[in-house]
């Protein structure tokens, strides 16, 4: 698996752990948007887009990006 899928990988971890946690599904309030174009390549730069729904609060906005960011940030994903 390359590095992107690893990434989104652990991203859908850290969303299935904190919605356990919290007892709330987090991944009802959001879609992942891929990338129009193949990732197949170790490219450290590409972050696929979060559409989330109309309802959803700002917090839990908040809260599910800095889950991808963390799942995506270079210096902890150095490959």
């Amino acid at each position: 698996m390359n590095a992107f899928y690893e990434r989104l990988s652990h991203f859908a971890e850290l969303v299935k752990d904190a919605s356990q946690k919290e007892q709330h599904n987090y991944a009802t309030h959001f879609k992942v948007q891929h990338p129009p174009y193949p990732i197949v390549s170790a490219t450290r730069s590409v972050m696929p887009k979060l559409m989330f729904e109309e309802n959803c609060p700002a917090e839990l906005r908040h809260k599910i990006r800095r889950m991808l960011k963390k799942s995506f940030n270079r210096i902890r994903n150095k490959l």
